[in-house]
């Protein structure tokens, strides 16, 4: 059952890179480059404290079968999926910032999290199909489906790479906005 704590630290992964990504200066319509990373953080942040949280709530040494590891599980990935559905929901609401490539930066971050959100949703369809008969079978399964998500969350950070998704407008914007200031750095 360890391998349920391994979750916690993908979301670390995933908020820190989504505004390291957003790392020019010509506007194009939109909201302003404050407003919308004080949207972002607001989507970002609680989904990646939301994750954090669930995962120190596992009790791998009070798992005492693969059925009730399978549930644990189960329970687990469907509230992170409907997280990052509540991520993706503010993101959408963030709009476009009004920095050089704008759109292409919020379509970027706001696709990243969509993909993660199909990820989360057969993750969760998955577990309901664990083996249970053997431990060594629920282990396997489980392993695949963390591996699963984990690739999806690291997978944000690549897919934001690109340099026309780079903003020093926005990077000075998260640097000086307060809600920004709990991003993880692990």
């Amino acid at each position: 059952m360890h391998l349920l704590r391994k979750s916690s630290s993908i979301a670390a992964v995933a908020v820190t890179v989504v505004l390291a990504g957003c790392g020019s200066s010509s506007s194009s319509s939109g909201v302003s480059a404050g407003t919308y990373v004080k949207s972002v953080c607001g989507a970002v942040i609680p989904f990646e404290q939301d994750v954090l949280t669930r995962s120190a709530a596992i009790n791998p040494t009070s798992i005492r079968s693969a059925p009730q590891g399978k549930q644990v599980l189960h329970d687990f990935l469907a509230a992170i999926s409907n997280d990052t559905r509540s991520a993706v929901s503010k993101l959408q609401s963030a709009g476009s910032p009004s920095v050089t490539n704008g759109k292409q930066i919020s379509s970027a971050i706001l696709a990243a999290f969509q993909r993660l959100q199909t990820t989360m949703d057969k993750a969760t369809s998955q577990s309901t199909s664990l083996p249970t008969n053997t431990l060594p079978a629920f282990e396997a399964g489980t392993q695949s489906i963390i591996g699963n998500v984990r690739t999806s969350m690291n997978n944000i950070g690549q897919s934001l790479q690109s340099s026309t998704l780079k903003s020093s407008q926005l990077q000075k914007a998260a640097a000086n906005e307060p809600s920004c200031k709990g991003l993880s750095s692990s």
